[in-house]
């Protein structure tokens, strides 16, 4: 490389071009599998022990044998629910769905009651078309089931491209998000006041929302406890009966919902297969224990990798790095150390492959003009 004065010129050159990349790779997602690799592989080998303040109570093949076939009667939760309330519970979220009525409106009365004593129930909403290619509208309990539950709270699975679930919304609504996630109005409830400095990724297109649209906010990115069946579980035939002792529910957080597989409900997520009920005992775990990873959005991603694009250029040609693959390792590990550190320290995930893409670019074509001038 040309030295004094006019290296440096070249330099910022390349960084400049290198800067010009970077915007194209990062708008256009190309990078986004790999970093979404990235961040899968370092999930694996970044668990957690569940504190056993969360109890999943399963509609698994033990209770459906025992009970019947899905879907149960209302006058089944209101058992369950009872039962749950004698125990102790600090609070129950239902990953069930009430938004049409019962066969027999008694059903209906029965859980509407159960949920009313206990006091501290939190049921379901999410968006759905009435018909095909019809607008979204909000499904919600039915009226005699909602008036008597502490609060509701919104299911949205957050999906990406590749349909594995790695993080979560906080807020989601129809026309602007005002719905809490399940998991955040439990904690909500428990707290008696909504959490106003919530964490995430925020959605400018929220200031101008249309009426129609699911509308999300708060994305954050989970730090999964584990795979499948990590959090403890205790089948909802044997709270029914008895069977369970209230030592192990008392002052816990009950979430009901299907582990069955052959119920549907069942997520990829970057560690396994996993029921969404316990997806949402991740969310609830994690938002409790202040674990939920906010992602930088664009402004913050561009400045940090233009920052350590420069880094390559800095260290060209010191003593023990040199001009060569030692310099693009050392860059690199730098790049990958970054990455690593915010994550786990500072809870913010910051995706690298654009930065180490163009890393490599300019690598390449330096060395590619190296080798023609010789």
């Amino acid at each position: 490389m040309p030295t004094g004065a006019f290296a440096w010129l070249v330099r910022g050159m390349v960084w400049m071009a290198g800067v010009g990349l970077l915007v194209l790779l990062i708008v256009s997602g190309i990078t986004t599998p790999l970093d979404n690799g990235l961040y899968d592989l370092h999930a694996r080998f970044w668990h957690y022990t569940p504190k056993d303040d969360v109890v999943i109570v399963a509609i698994d093949p033990k209770s459906l044998d025992a009970i019947g076939r899905f879907p149960w009667p209302r006058s089944v939760y209101a058992q369950l629910i009872d039962r749950l309330t004698a125990d102790g519970v600090r609070g129950i979220g239902m990953d069930v769905t009430m938004s049409t009525p019962s066969d027999d409106p008694h059903n209906d009365t029965l859980v509407a009651a159960a949920i009313h004593r206990n006091g501290k129930v939190v049921l379901p909403v999410f968006a759905e078309a009435v018909n095909l290619g019809g607008p979204l509208q909000e499904a919600l309990p039915v009226t005699a089931i909602a008036s008597s539950v502490a609060a509701l709270g919104q299911v949205d699975v957050a999906k990406d491209a590749d349909e594995r679930v790695r993080g979560a919304y906080l807020k989601a609504g129809l026309g602007s998000p005002y719905w809490p996630s399940l998991a955040l109005a439990l904690i909500q409830l428990a707290r008696g006041s909504p959490i106003t400095d919530l964490p995430g990724l925020h959605d400018p297109a929220n200031d101008d929302a249309s009426p129609y649209l699911w509308m999300r906010n708060n994305y954050v990115l989970l730090r999964y406890a584990g795979p499948s069946g990590t959090f403890g579980r205790v089948s909802a035939s044997d709270v029914i009966d008895g069977n369970v002792p209230a030592a192990l529910l008392k002052n816990r957080w009950v979430l009901i919902g299907a582990t069955s597989e052959g119920l549907g409900d069942i997520l990829q997520t970057p560690d396994s297969p996993m029921p969404g009920v316990e997806y949402q005992a991740n969310v609830l775990e994690s938002l409790e224990r202040g674990w939920l990873v906010t992602p930088f959005d664009f402004l913050a991603q561009f400045l940090l990798a233009a920052a350590m694009l420069a880094l390559p250029l800095l260290l060209y040609g010191l003593p023990g790095i040199g001009r060569g693959l030692w310099l693009l390792l050392a860059s690199v590990l730098l790049v990958l150390a970054v990455c690593v550190v915010l994550l786990r320290s500072h809870y913010f995930w910051w995706p690298p492959m654009a930065c180490l893409t163009v890393m490599m670019v300019e690598f390449a074509a330096w060395r590619l003009l190296t080798l023609r001038r010789r």
